[in-house]
């Protein structure tokens, strides 16, 4: 085929190429948003902000946890959990994790150039996660308010220090690979940097809060805060995903994925969209969060706050030719779970149905939502993968498969493997 002969079209539309796409491609006039819900989490709570980093997994994670706590202790809504130490000892741990991966291999003699090899030496330190990798670190080590380990530099724009532990950790995988490694030294060095990029986190420490005029205090440990201040037992969660690809009702894993050597594994019961809707729904009516991973950067119109293929319509502005369901998406490499959030509300049309959902994102303030955000009904069926709800929701025959044996596991590059 010879490219060249190309030539414009006279049909071309010049009104892009000095505009957002998410500008132009905005319908006049769209369907109503609604900007009361039907139903809401209480209490409100401002949106918080990830800054320059890949930490939405933490930061829905704690705002799951807050509104309980803000309203059982009847303390400010300003309130948060340091999501920054949460970050640290993932890193620690992390680094721990991957070593330990490194080393089984080696001693299996799985050559360097090895898929998996080269899949954990490719990106060791980005900073996605995953529900149950939240919940390893928080049992291992507590939690804190902002207030006993507040942001650093680091810890908010985190490109620094992972460019520093992506190249310790590969000289760590050559020294394991010549039989030249000292384990020790090196979770020493990793926590000597850490404590460089972000401050020694608090072993102990005392926090002072008010509750309406009077000042109360806490001091103890981290893990005793939690204990005290959180009382949550991650036990009676589940985590469930819509994957299309695979058989519903059935438990899968995935395989070397997590970052607490010796922690939970990460493993999803499969269900379909309708039931991952449903539970939604039930958790929010009884005021719970529902903490969730999507592809966020399908059709958001950041302008407007909305997450909907008729707010952000391209592919018909475009004139393209879009034939790919939800399954096809992730088989082709189109769609899979980038960004975690938090649904905490709905609102429903004339009829009673759900049309749009509310979320907690963790991007700041800004926008018509104040840092929150909407969804269309159907923006959460074709790109909602992951939910975390609590047991009691589940039937009976779900409980016990959630309680039964893996069925299989996806390699680490499998796209059921990639982190929020």
């Amino acid at each position: 085929m010879d490219l060249s002969s190309f030539k414009r079209r006279k049909t071309t539309n010049y009104t892009l190429h000095n505009n957002l796409l998410s500008t132009v491609s905005t319908p006049r006039t769209i369907e109503q948003i609604p900007n009361v819900f039907t139903k809401e989490i209480s209490p409100p709570v401002e949106s918080s902000n990830q800054k320059g980093t890949g930490r939405c997994w933490i930061f829905a994670a704690v705002n799951m946890l807050r509104r309980d706590v803000i309203k059982t202790h009847k303390i400010s809504e300003q309130f948060e959990f340091s999501q920054s130490f949460v970050f640290f000892y993932d890193k620690l741990e992390r680094m721990n994790y991957n070593i330990e991966l490194i080393q089984k291999l080696k001693s299996k003699n799985t050559d360097i150039t090895d898929r998996l090899v080269q899949h954990i030496l490719k990106e060791p330190f980005g900073d996605g996660g995953q529900w149950v990798m939240f919940t390893n670190i928080v049992n291992k080590y507590g939690l804190v308010p902002k207030d006993a380990y507040p942001e650093s530099t680091h810890s908010s724009n985190s490109c620094g220090i992972n460019k520093v532990l992506d190249r310790m950790f590969r000289t760590y995988a050559k020294d394991i690979y010549n039989n030249n490694f000292n384990k020790l030294d090196a979770m020493q060095k990793t926590y000597d940097i850490l404590v460089k990029f972000f401050g020694e986190p608090p072993q102990t420490f005392k926090w002072e809060y008010k509750i309406k005029d009077k000042i109360n205090s806490f001091t103890g440990k981290p893990t005793e805060f939690m204990k005290n201040f959180c009382k949550i037992d991650f036990n009676d969660y589940v985590s469930l995903t819509h994957d299309p690809r695979n058989l519903t009702n059935q438990l899968y894993g995935v395989d070397n994925l997590g970052n607490v050597e010796g922690g939970e594994d990460v493993k999803y019961l499969n269900l379909d969209i309708s039931r991952l809707n449903e539970l939604t729904k039930k958790s929010i009516d009884e005021n719970n969060p529902v903490w969730f991973g999507s592809d966020v950067g399908q059709f958001f119109n950041s302008k407007e706050g909305i997450l909907d293929e008729k707010s952000f319509d391209y592919i018909n502005f475009l004139d393209l030719t879009d034939t790919l369901n939800k399954k096809e998406r992730i088989e082709y490499c189109e769609s899979l779970m980038t960004h975690a959030m938090v649904y905490v509300g709905y609102h429903v049309d004339q009829y009673g149905a759900i049309d749009y959902w509310k979320i907690e994102n963790s991007w700041g303030t800004d926008g018509p939502y104040k840092g929150f955000i909407l969804c269309s009904d159907k923006w959460f069926n074709d790109y909602t993968y992951q939910l975390i709800v609590q047991k009691k929701y589940l039937s009976d025959k779900e409980l016990s498969l959630w309680n039964g044996q893996i069925s299989s596991n996806f390699p680490l590059w499998d796209p059921m493997g990639s982190l929020a």
